[in-house]
């Protein structure tokens, strides 16, 4: 992009050199030839820089995100762990279902001994036995 002083800056250089426009010419030339190069050293120094820091953010985020392959690895470890809980939840649900099975046959067998004590009192009780001896006389 080229660079022109403005023309009061042109004027006072005239000025300085006693009206000597040729000598003020040659002066504002390199002093806009000086703020050329300037501006083309900025421009390169910051787009050397852009591209640094491009290259080094990509690196950086390169190594902090997750590939693929990572996230495939994480996703079949969490399956296997699903599989392994769904595993352990249906043995626990056959133990309960031994237990229940268990809970109801012992429940059954209590009911019998409760049955066969009522009966076993009743029967040997001296009471009961008078009633069975004045119920057949």
């Amino acid at each position: 992009m080229a660079y022109s002083i403005p023309r009061d800056v042109f004027v006072l250089l005239e000025a300085a050199f006693n009206q000597d426009r040729e000598k003020a010419e040659v002066f504002a030339k390199a002093i806009e030839s000086s703020i050329q190069a300037i501006e083309s050293q900025a421009d390169e120094r910051i787009t050397h820089k852009k591209e640094a820091l491009k290259a080094e953010l990509y690196n950086e985020l390169r190594t902090e995100l997750a590939t693929k392959e990572f996230v495939r690895a994480e996703i079949n470890g969490v399956r296997a762990e699903i599989s392994e809980v769904r595993a352990e939840i249906s043995q626990v649900r056959a133990e309960i279902s031994q237990i229940r099975a268990e809970l109801k046959q012992n429940a059954l067998l209590l009911k019998i001994l409760i049955g066969i004590a009522v009966f076993g009192l009743t029967l040997f009780n001296p009471a009961f036995v008078k009633l069975v001896e004045l119920v057949i006389k």
